[in-house]
């Protein structure tokens, strides 16, 4: 058998025993105490440390038609921190126009003008909405695209994912491997990939058909993305039972959870030790994750310079 160049969610639980030193007979802490753990350490630790490499991990979109009798649009809850990447408007023939983020108090002077060549709108962030402005401006037929960083989902255990054993796209139909108790037409589903990064292929499903005595849950044919392959998971919306980050960081978030196992039990020693193995591991790993094409690095280009003024038609001030 080829060995897996991934940890699932148990593996990651195998390994923080072992590099805790925890017997096996452990009685001290639970699978879900591993998983809070685990979850917690992705949210305050491994997420942030990939953020900060700027090199768009997690990076994702959401197409929202245009409303014409709306002009406030929720960022998508799943965003990281609640916070966009970036902001556009495509038209029906897919061009894409930059939107111009303004601050609340320059409102008045937006009031009954369009920006960019009459292709978008200036909008004002208030709260966890996008409000568009000027309020009145008709608006053109296409859709927003909200791009963010999408939160990796929860980890859960292997038993309770469904691992894909067969995809028939002519009826929807995919067989697991598995049914887990949770599983029912009343949830939301994700499809996650089990290639790293182990990204969500389709997120919110609705399941059409569930059959736990042939393993067989049912989408809509139009759901199953073409890039979904046998082996891949069936999960809960927001779970995983594969940490969502590149796959050579799953040790990093063993020996995290390791080092969080040593603290609740009071070994200063060993978690001293921990401490000093989780930097080294940290530093050489952020090595892999920076420069993701290291023969074309990334250019920062300011497109509202003064160089680059007269090139838009868009306000640049007051």
């Amino acid at each position: 058998m080829i060995p897996k160049s991934y940890m699932t969610s148990n593996e990651i639980i195998k390994s923080a025993v072992r590099r805790a030193g925890l017997p096996k007979s452990n009685s001290t802490f639970t699978d879900e105490d591993f998983l809070a753990f685990a979850n917690e350490e992705m949210d305050t630790g491994l997420v942030p440390s990939v953020l900060v490499a700027h090199e768009d991990y997690f990076l994702t979109s959401d197409d929202i038609v245009i409303d014409p009798n709306i002009n406030r649009y929720e960022i998508p809850a799943r965003a990281t921190g609640n916070k966009l990447r970036d902001l556009s408007y495509v038209d029906n023939s897919g061009n894409v126009y930059e939107m111009v983020r303004i601050p609340i108090d320059f409102v008045p002077d937006y009031n009954t003008s369009y920006n960019y060549s009459n292709k978008g709108y200036t909008y004002y962030i208030q709260n966890n909405q996008v409000i568009l402005t000027p309020t009145s401006a008709p608006l053109t037929p296409g859709f927003f695209r909200f791009s963010y960083y999408m939160r990796p989902n929860r980890l859960v255990l292997l038993k309770d994912v469904g691992v894909i054993s067969d995809i028939n796209l002519l009826t929807g139909e995919i067989a697991l491997s598995n049914v887990p108790n949770d599983f029912s037409t009343q949830q939301k589903f994700d499809f996650v990939s089990v290639i790293s990064p182990h990204r969500t292929l389709k997120k919110d499903l609705v399941a059409t058909g569930l059959n736990g005595t042939t393993k067989v849950i049912t989408f809509a044919t139009t759901d199953i993305p073409s890039t979904l392959k046998i082996g891949d998971h069936v999960c809960i919306a927001e779970t995983a039972a594969i940490p969502q980050v590149p796959s050579d960081l799953h040790v990093v978030l063993a020996h995290r959870v390791a080092a969080r196992c040593l603290e609740s039990l009071g070994d200063q020693e060993g978690l001293q030790a921990a401490n000093v193995k989780l930097a080294e591991l940290e530093q050489k790993t952020q090595t892999i994750i920076n420069d993701r094409v290291e023969a074309s690095p990334l250019k920062i280009v300011n497109r509202r310079g003064v160089l680059r003024r007269g090139r838009t038609t868009g306000r640049s001030g007051r």
